[in-house]
């Protein structure tokens, strides 16, 4: 029998940090963005790329139909809940909710009856609490780690033990309360401009760039104020290294402890949160390979093993100006951004090609759907199809279109509001600028407004 196709569950929530943080701990200071907090709850749809054929996707919010069609047509199968796990209007109540929660609280996921889930796999993008108990719920095969292991080699502080105990240059202090933060601060910045790094920072939240004596004062009397709450401090400092570029390793260690390379990606970041992925060139594995950086990779790899862990792993990496790598920047053991994009990249070497993946965030009005999006993209040549070998693939349609949906559910039907499409762009033997511009055409005759 080949167990692989004993059919998965495919499941997850994107801000599974959120869930190992400890609630009581002091946070940094932050701008809170209600819409893309929204974005972030559709993200789920992305996993997609991870479901074989009959495996079964499990999502917040059910698929866009059309985005559904489209990706059957050009050759991912996969089925999918017809209904929306929870209201998108919920809100912030929402928002406290994860994936599982919601998945056990209910008696049916649209069309997909509880007994058809019976004898599954659980494949989530990362463990996160509840995951064991809707594993019970619906009788659901399951090989994952203890939530508590997880979070633990999750954390930053996992990943500054790791750098030390593999005896690779690490200049991470870990600070315990807002003095200890303002007496290390004050140091590091004679040498230069410094990170504050939360424990489960993720994406552009959580980690701070301190260039002055001012902002660190400030930053620090914002933490003295959550301390007199009875709140705890717990947070990284680190000189600031000025990096060439981005890139990040996958791996998978199997249950027995193998280690099993998978890709590595080089990354687009923009104000440390991700803007994209390409698959990484000759001249940086080559770079790699001198440096022993996958022996790197395999000793780490046994040190979470021996933590308890087994999975999905992405560690970032940098490569700093003066030619140093970065090895371990920090440990994300759970599926990725990039491992997604890795598997979209296994669909698309079967037509022979490959992609970049990245997204756009726009802002529109009015009555657009994604319908007229998926129209207008095929009849001006960009809309990506296996026989063209080109063009643009949209990865989502939710994040899109979800602060749309709230917008009408609260009756503020032609109300701006701002969303994030995710898509893979397909070079073909085309040009990837002209493919670029093509597809901005498309949206500014759409009225999207592009914002980044």
């Amino acid at each position: 029998m080949n167990d692989r196709r004993k059919f998965e569950l495919v499941i997850g929530t994107f801000d599974a940090e959120r869930f190992w943080r400890d609630p009581n701990q002091a946070k940094l200071p932050s701008f809170n963005d209600p819409q893309m907090e929204n974005v972030v709850m559709a993200m789920d749809e992305l996993l997609f790329p991870f479901c074989g054929e009959q495996d079964r996707l499990i999502t917040r919010y059910r698929m866009n139909a059309s985005h559904k069609a489209y990706l059957h047509e050009i050759g991912f199968r996969f089925l999918s809940n017809s209904t929306d796990l929870e209201s998108p209007d919920a809100g912030s109540a929402g928002r406290t909710a994860n994936i599982f929660d919601l998945l056990t609280a209910t008696d049916h996921v649209g069309d997909i009856d509880p007994d058809w889930l019976n004898g599954s796999r659980l494949s989530p993008f990362a463990v996160i609490p509840g995951a064991d108990r809707a594993a019970a719920r619906f009788g659901l095969e399951q090989n994952c780690p203890a939530v508590e292991t997880v979070q633990t080699v999750n954390s930053k502080l996992y990943s500054t033990e790791l750098n030390r105990r593999l005896g690779l240059r690490c200049d991470s202090q870990t600070v315990y309360s807002h003095e200890e933060l303002l007496s290390s601060g004050l140091a590091l910045l004679k040498q230069g401009p410094f990170l504050i790094k939360d424990e489960f920072g993720v994406s552009g939240k959580g980690n701070l760039l301190i260039e002055s004596e001012a902002i660190l004062r400030r930053v620090t009397s914002y933490l003295a104020d959550q301390c007199g709450k009875g709140r705890t401090v717990r947070f990284i400092i680190e000189p600031f290294l000025f990096k060439e570029l981005d890139f990040s390793c996958q791996f998978h260690i199997d249950p027995d402890g193998t280690y099993r390379h998978v890709s590595v990606q080089q990354l687009v970041n923009h104000d440390f949160a991700y803007q994209g992925s390409y698959t990484a060139d000759d001249r940086l594995l080559q770079m790699l390979h001198e440096a022993e950086y996958f022996d790197v990779m395999k000793l780490a790899a046994r040190e979470l093993y021996q933590s308890g862990y087994h999975g999905d792993v992405c560690i970032d990496s940098m490569l700093l100006r003066d030619g140093r790598i970065v090895p371990i920047v920090e440990v994300n053991a759970r599926r990725s951004m990039s491992l997604i994009k890795h598997y979209v990249d296994r669909y698309l070497e079967k037509h022979d090609t490959a992609g970049s993946m990245t997204h756009a965030t726009l802002q529109f009005a009015g009555d657009v759907s994604f319908d007229q999006l998926l129209e207008s993209l095929d009849r001006e040549g960009v809309l990506y199809k296996p026989d063209q070998g080109f063009g643009m693939l949209p990865l989502s349609a939710n994040t899109l279109f979800i602060n749309k949906v709230v917008s009408e559910c609260k009756r503020n039907r032609n109300k701006q509001v701002k969303g994030r499409l995710y898509y893979s762009l397909i070079e073909g033997t085309g040009d990837n600028e002209r493919l670029s511009a093509k597809l901005k055409e498309v949206l500014l005759s759409l009225s999207f407004k592009i914002a980044r």
